[in-house]
């Protein structure tokens, strides 16, 4: 058995996904409806689908809890990308903490529309 997504809940999901396109260089694959469902790659295996979440199925989303429950995380090759990535993040306008060191990594962190906490960082050896 293989994990074969990861579907984040989100209020704004066209916000959300055009997060992840913007600023993570993921790929649109498929997109349904106005403001429904994206699944996006990044082409190395990872898809990534944003959707409303499914009431009926008791799915929420962080906006509507009013608290991050998890966060997702992505690795850069070097220290330097992860600077870089933080540097083009406050260029755009969007509000990121400097990288530091932690639990084994040089890591930031950000908020995405849809309240999601995302990590950006370099792990030795990874």
């Amino acid at each position: 058995m293989r994990l074969n997504h990861i579907d984040l809940h989100s209020p704004v999901v066209a916000e959300t996904a055009s997060f992840f396109l913007d600023h993570f260089g993921l790929t649109l694959v498929e997109k349904r409806g106005k403001d429904a469902f994206y699944r996006l790659t990044d082409g190395s295996g990872l898809v990534l689908v944003v959707s409303a979440p499914i009431t009926s199925l008791g799915g929420g989303d962080q906006v509507s809890l009013g608290a991050q429950t998890y966060h997702i995380g992505f690795l850069l090759p070097t220290r330097d990308e992860v600077d870089a990535a933080c540097q083009r993040l406050r260029a755009s306008g969007v509000q990121v903490n400097a990288p530091k060191d932690r639990h084994g990594a040089y890591v930031f962190y950000v908020v995405i529309p849809g309240n999601i906490l995302v990590e950006v960082g370099h792990r030795p050896g990874v």
